[in-house]
């Protein structure tokens, strides 16, 4: 057996699994056998001065390509960086541009590949030899230094393999050759394909789409099994103890699409677009019995009846960190007062895609998982709606949850009293202010865009009262946000900002 080992010098890994756009936000970690096989022949082009592939490594790859390796990976947290590329076309004065997700896995050690090939002297020199020479792995930016192992160097506990060792587990689908006789095989029914598995490895991505292979030829996909504890997030600090408590209660996530105008769901349908997020995050935890033990994310208990607990459970919050378009959700936050148990918290991180109507596949990419006020910024730049301050302004139609009476429990002022009630927040000092719908004010015209507002969702026969209304609340002492109350307030209605942070330029796109 062999062992290679893999530092990443640049402290980073960037690498985009085969089948998926560089927008989805993945990485492909561990890296495939075929992406290093690969890497490898590239060296010996680049770094050696071969003209032609010498025989020991025809026979090095083939004796790789036979086998399937175990990896063993170091602790690791993963991240992303948003890129806007400059397209072609101007819009409102404004050069165009296309939102790019490098996501990547920043690792805190060595990665260790175990290898069962029993290798000569002279292929186990050359590949000693690639090895000090490969300078990146996956994307330019993973710069690395590798050799083979020796003795006295350790394995990283986490073991990813093709077979299962724990429930909780990940399946990880990775590429990798297929052995010379399976090619020559395949390849009497395939004539078109190259003539055996080493010019195979030799075809880059514009000749296999220009030939139209859906797959590399004298590849095939192995399911490997990695550990839930093999990857955290950037923000994931908080812990489960024993008691149960100093629970997560915050995800952040960021959504793109890989489509060509770079659309993404409109804030105007920021009911129908949360509860389909809601929906695709509840398919990643398992069947009904299941779900009866994630009460922070159903709302519902064991019993399938709703929560009595003070709206403790999961708003799910649409945000828009494009400050050039508001209107377009771009991250969504999951944030649960009660926490985030074992099987909420296994979900969040399976979470790939979402869906919105009329528009393909939604990519997911989590930032991160951990307390609130760690997202009160991201980056350098606060989030309004998790601001601080006494007078806050309504950033969705709050929709008052029973019909309004003119005077009473039931009017505007009783209503938004009991709702600030039922949620521990603090009362307000006079009855909040509603917006006329008008184009004389800022507030006026926000009024007017939440007359555009969806207020059904799917799969839902309920009817919302009549009405939505832009108001202006005033407490009696500063607010923590998020604040959000009303009917379907934890599907991103009812949800406010504070007034210093609604610019009156930026009501005005409304």
């Amino acid at each position: 057996m062999i062992r290679l080992l893999f530092e990443f010098s640049g402290r980073t890994y960037h690498a985009t699994p085969w089948g998926h756009h560089v927008n989805e936000g993945l990485v492909e970690w561990p890296p495939s056998p075929w992406r290093i096989i690969r890497a490898l022949l590239a060296t010996g082009y680049t770094k050696l001065g071969w003209q032609q592939v010498p025989e020991e490594m025809r026979r090095l790859v083939e004796a790789l390509a036979a086998c399937e390796p175990t990896y063993h990976l170091p602790p690791a947290t993963t991240g992303h960086t948003r890129h806007y590329m400059p397209v072609k076309g101007w819009k409102n004065g404004l050069q165009k541009t296309s939102m790019v997700i490098d996501a990547f896995v920043r690792p805190s050690g060595p990665l260790v590949v175990d290898w069962p090939v029993e290798l000569d002297a002279a292929q186990r020199n050359l590949l000693e030899d690639l090895l000090t020479r490969l300078g990146y792995l996956g994307r330019a930016e993973s710069r690395i230094r590798a050799r083979l192992a020796v003795d006295s160097d350790s394995s990283p506990e986490v073991v990813v393999s093709t077979q299962r060792r724990q429930p909780d587990d990940e399946p990880v689908r990775l590429l990798a050759p297929i052995s010379v006789q399976s090619y020559d095989a395949w390849r009497q029914s395939s004539p078109q394909a190259p003539k055996d598995l080493l010019a195979a490895l030799h075809l880059d991505t514009k000749t296999l789409q220009k030939e139209k292979w859906s797959a590399p030829p004298g590849t095939r996909e192995l399911m490997y099994w990695r550990p839930a504890e093999a990857l955290a997030h950037a923000f994931t600090l908080g812990r489960v103890d024993s008691a149960g408590t100093d629970l997560n209660d915050t995800a952040l996530f960021a959504l793109s699409t890989d489509s060509k105008r770079d659309v993404l769901p409109l804030m105007e349908r920021a009911l129908p677009t949360m509860a389909l997020f809601r929906r695709a995050l509840l398919s990643r935890i398992g069947d009904e019995q299941q779900l009866g033990a994630c009460p922070e994310l159903t709302g519902k208990d064991r019993d399938g009846q709703p929560l009595r607990c003070e709206h403790r459970h999961a708003h799910f919050i649409p945000l828009s960190f494009d400050h050039h378009d508001p209107k377009r959700i771009d991250h969504v936050l999951v944030f649960a007062p009660m926490g985030f148990g074992p099987s909420a918290d296994r979900a969040l991180r399976r979470l790939r895609r979402t869906w919105a109507k009329g528009m393909s596949d939604i990519a997911v990419t989590l930032i991160g998982v951990g307390k609130l006020r760690e997202f009160r910024s991201v980056g350098r730049d606060p989030v309004p709606e998790l601001g601080t301050s006494r007078v806050w302004a309504s950033r969705t139609p709050f929709i008052p949850p029973r019909f309004l009476k003119a005077r009473g429990n039931n009017s505007m002022e009783g209503q938004v009293r009991a709702e600030l009630r039922s949620r521990a927040l603090p009362d307000i000092v006079a009855p909040p202010v509603v917006a006329i719908p008008s184009e004389q004010s800022p507030w006026g015209k926000q009024a007017l865009w939440f007359r555009r507002f969806s207020r059904t969702r799917q799969g839902t026969g309920s009817t919302p009262p009549a009405g939505v209304f832009h108001l202006i609340l005033t407490f009696d002492r500063p607010v923590e946000g998020p604040v959000c109350f009303g009917w379907a307030s934890h599907f991103g209605l009812g949800l406010f900002v504070p007034t210093d942070t609604m610019r009156t330029g930026e009501l005005n796109r409304y």
